[in-house]
């Protein structure tokens, strides 16, 4: 009887293996090239560096889904950022004292059907889904509306915009070209629910080639130092048109820090236009209007990426950013400037996706 029980044990999962239908995918972005830019400190400094992720962030991507029947599946995903230059972790963008970050770049499992689906774990904010479909130019590390959640003064941090620790999220199933995301993340500290806590919402809707979009956020203190004080809130909406031949987008988003009371709005609009089949025109203008009087800033970009192939283009894109006396908008988007300190900055580089 017990060697039946054994064999049961054995061979029961592995029938569930053989039955199952499922697959996993190794992907990746690997982004590298050569930056020049003014104004990269305090004293106005010029700087030539290396860029790992110009474009975007070099990554390594696992993802897998499997069949359970009935018209629902479980999938997972794990991003691992790392820096080209010197093959070192972004680490969520924490000091290596702060502890490795392995999937710093998304780590979750879901679960998928007729309901939509529910992802646990540290998550993509449904906010920066949004702006992420609204960037017309693509959502970029050199001035594009990712430099939006990097550069402005409430109380989290860029990454923090981007992704949510200990996360329940929900994707809605879409109905009519209408859907939505809604997320919660979970601090975990004992009697005190609210400590450390995400909240996200984000509502879709695409009509033919126009697309409406909105999303919201708000923070407590995510290292619990202001007796959970809500410390930043954040509120998107853009428009989008997708023609033949080109794409356009426009987008406000306001940042608050109830704490110190800061508040800014971010407008912008970008686009791409497909030149040829090979090359493809980007360009980008946002402006910042702060409520403190010569806190407000601008950036514009233009740039021209040639497609080697579907997987490879080589890209060389060139901005501006000018600020009144106390503003701080940079073209890089995780580098802000210096109090009125304005720069001019050229990328080129090769980006290669698998």
């Amino acid at each position: 009887m017990m060697k039946c029980l054994l064999a049961s044990a054995v061979l029961i999962p592995m029938i569930g293996t053989v039955n199952a239908q499922s697959s996993v995918t190794l992907a990746g972005i690997v982004d590298g090239g050569i930056g020049f830019r003014t104004g990269a400190s305090a004293n106005n400094s010029t700087q030539w560096a290396f860029q790992s992720g110009a474009i975007q962030t070099s990554q390594i991507v696992f993802s897998g889904k499997e069949d359970l029947g009935g018209g629902y599946s479980a999938y997972f995903y794990l991003a691992s950022g790392f820096l080209l230059g010197n093959g070192a972790y972004t680490n969520a963008r924490l000091p290596a004292s702060s502890g490795t970050y392995i999937f710093d770049r998304g780590a979750w499992v879901g679960l998928r059907g007729s309901f939509g689906s529910v992802q646990l774990g540290r998550n993509y904010t449904p906010f920066v889904d949004v702006l992420y479909r609204s960037d017309a130019s693509g959502y970029a590390n050199f001035a594009s509306l990712s430099n939006t959640i990097y550069q402005n003064l409430s109380g989290i941090t860029g990454a923090q915009y981007t992704w949510s620790n200990n996360a329940v999220k929900y994707l809605s199933p879409t109905f009519g070209g209408l859907s939505a995301e809604l997320m919660q993340s979970l601090g975990g500290v004992a009697g005190d629910f609210s400590a450390g806590r995400v909240r996200s919402a984000a509502i879709f809707y695409n009509y033919g080639p126009f697309a409406l979009d909105g999303g919201y956020l708000d923070a407590n203190d995510p290292g619990g130092t202001s007796d959970d004080k809500l410390v930043a809130r954040a509120f998107t909406l853009s428009a989008v048109y997708t023609g033949e031949r080109f794409k356009v987008g426009i987008n406000a988003t306001n940042f608050k820090n109830p704490v110190l009371d800061t508040n800014q709005t971010f407008y912008s609009i970008g686009g791409t236009y497909h030149l040829s089949p090979v090359n493809d025109i980007v360009a980008d203008y946002t402006f910042l209007a702060d409520k403190v009087a010569n806190r407000d800033g601008s950036f514009v970009k233009l740039g021209l990426h040639h497609y080697l192939s579907k997987l490879t283009d080589l890209y060389a894109e060139g901005a501006i950013a000018r600020n009144h006396s106390k503003g701080t908008v940079g073209i890089a988007s995780v580098f802000p400037s210096s109090p009125g300190i304005n720069q001019t900055g050229l990328m080129v580089g090769v980006r290669h996706s698998f």
